[in-house]
């Protein structure tokens, strides 16, 4: 094309592809307003989100007193709780319930015998009218020694300071109209200031009161209530497992049925699941070590305590 003939394009700064194009010197200002606009209003956003950011930077940490994560630890141990059963790990079948007693003030005694609402109805209810009692029946309680039929039996148990039903009562109501003796280490209070560590003397009293009764006893009965974890039973029944002298009562809703079960099973323990099942095959089992009465329920021969000789085990040092 010659040089003479040629038509120079507008010039301007192209913001789009059709810009390419030539274009009236009207439509080329207006694109070139609203292009300008766009870009004011990218840049406005742009140093808004940048300010934002400052101010977000420049504010101090928040800091949690120990007050407020005691706070926040104390709400999430409720809401766990309240999905969890109180004596498990969440895979039992127990609702958590609140306790129904107080906490007894700071030095005061724990009456270990107080009522204590059967909530899981684990206890049937006692006869009408009471079994009479034989007068060579023994209910024996600490810190008291114990005084020793030909034949006796040791509850051996949940007691949970206090938070356990009152089972062991209520199986010595049952099993009184044998002329035995039952230990019961339940006692009636207990001062919650004894620290339980060897060189306090009141707790070492008790300790040794239920180890001596366990020794002579001829039947050591373990009952298991589903509110409670129940260490030192759990411990006792270990102790205990392999002497042919144990019978236990484990409701299937403890939290751990299972070992208890797996132990009974292992050791050929007599096992039973309902409380009202225990007495008898309590008496079951006296029978079977000796125990013989008259038809007036008296024993047959003296009854007299032959104290049991216990195998010492001796550690090597």
């Amino acid at each position: 094309m010659p040089l003479v003939n040629f038509q120079p394009l507008h010039s301007y700064t192209t913001f789009a592809r059709s810009a390419t194009f030539p274009k009236s010197t009207v439509v080329v200002a207006r694109e070139r307003v609203r292009q300008v606009a766009g870009h004011l209003a990218r840049s406005n956003t742009m140093a808004s989100m940048c300010s934002k950011e400052e101010v977000h930077e420049s504010e101090p940490p928040k800091t949690t007193t120990a007050s407020q994560k005691q706070a926040a630890n104390t709400d999430s141990e409720k809401k766990t709780a309240a999905k969890k059963c109180p004596t498990c790990d969440g895979s039992g079948s127990i609702e958590a319930q609140e306790p129904t007693t107080q906490p007894a003030p700071k030095g005061a005694a724990v009456d270990i015998d107080q009522e204590v609402k059967d909530i899981y109805n684990q206890l049937p209810p006692l006869p009408s009218p009471l079994p009479k009692a034989h007068p060579e029946f023994v209910h024996a309680l600490p810190p008291v020694a114990p005084i020793y039929r030909k034949f006796s039996v040791f509850t051996a148990g949940s007691i949970e300071m206090g938070a356990a039903v009152q089972w062991q009562r209520q199986l010595a109501t049952v099993l009184s109209p044998l002329p035995i003796t039952v230990c019961n280490p339940r006692r009636g209070h207990w001062d919650p200031t004894v620290t339980p560590e060897a060189k306090d003397e009141s707790f070492r009293q008790q300790v040794e009161w239920e180890l001596g009764a366990l020794e002579q006893a001829d039947v050591i009965c373990f009952f298991f209530d589903v509110n409670t974890k129940s260490p030192v039973t759990l411990l006792e029944l270990g102790l205990w497992a392999a002497s042919e002298k144990v019978i236990v009562c484990c409701d299937k809703r403890y939290w751990r049925a299972g070992n208890v079960h797996i132990v009974c099973g292992r050791y050929k323990v007599p096992f039973v699941e309902s409380f009202a099942d225990l007495a008898p095959a309590i008496e079951a089992m006296l029978k079977k070590k000796g125990m013989q009465l008259d038809g007036n329920g008296d024993l047959i021969g003296p009854n007299e305590h032959v104290p049991k000789t216990v195998k010492k085990t001796v550690l090597g040092g």
